[in-house]
Formats: structure tokens, sequence, C-alpha cells
């Protein structure tokens, strides 16, 4: 006679709502740019990436600002008026200064909060003075997807 042993199944912890990080779907690959580099390249590479918009560093890496669409409208809007070349600006003059951040361990709930109170598109997610990645409203929607299917029927 032969008896087949099966070993206790191991519990499997699914995540739950609370325990959805940023850092789990967060882009870690994050395209930066220099406070001198010019506008025509931020442009050029934001265009080329399909994002809209990206941190801006200086030479010590250290975050300084944040470039976007709306800061890009206000240069081309700024060079028609002055008749000014694209290529003969920097990102400095033109990027928002004042940058919202947020750390890789709180909540997507957290996140989204803050996309709404602070009218962001996208937040540096930063540990200290360290940029580990970026995560957008789309990528809230993302992780907001993949709750739906691990608790509600469809």
């Amino acid at each position: 006679m032969v008896i087949n042993y099966i070993s206790p199944k191991k519990k499997e912890h699914k995540k739950t709502n609370s325990q959805i990080l940023v850092k789990d779907y967060m882009s870690e690959n994050v395209i930066t740019f220099f406070n001198y580099e010019s506008i025509y390249l931020v442009m050029s590479t934001l265009h080329s990436n399909k994002i809209s918009g990206a941190p801006v560093i200086n030479k010590f890496g250290k975050l300084v600002g944040v470039i976007s669409e709306t800061d890009i409208m206000k240069h081309i809007l700024e060079s028609r008026y002055f008749n000014m070349p694209t290529s003969k600006n920097s990102v400095s003059n033109f990027m928002t200064k004042t940058v919202d951040t947020i750390t890789p361990n709180k909540t997507i709930f957290d996140a989204a909060s803050r996309f709404l109170d602070l009218n962001r598109k996208r937040f540096p997610v930063m540990s200290g003075d360290k940029i580990l990645g970026i995560i957008s409203r789309s990528d809230i929607i993302t992780a907001a997807l993949k709750i739906k299917g691990q608790n509600w029927r469809k």
C-alpha cells in the first residue's frame, strides 16, 4: 500500500489595502533633467518618452524642482512674445521650484489624497535627498484596479 504525504500548505499572506505602498507602483527608472539644460531638450525628451513632466536636479544630484508641460507652455508663450529661440533658455527659468514629494512607504491611499489636496500629476518618491522613483496619478489608478481584482467580485 502506498500512502501519499501532502505537506501542509503555506499560508498565503495577501496584501491588504493598507499595505499597498507607493514603492510597489512607482516607476524606478526616472528621467531627470539638470537645472542648466535647455527647455528644447526637455520638450524633446518629454515628447519622445510620452511623459508630462520630470524632476530637475542640480549638478550634485539634489532635487531642485520639477518641469512639466504647464511650465513648458509658459515658456512657449513667453518665447513667442519676446521672440526668443527655445534652445537659449534653461530649465531653471521655467521649472516649478517648490516640489511636493512622497516617501516610498506611504500607501496608495495617502498618495491619492495628496494628489487631490495638492493638485499634482506626479510626485518624486524620496528617501532623504535621494530620488528613488516617481509616482503618477495613473500609477494610483493601476494600483486601485489591482485592489478591485483582489477584493471585489467581477
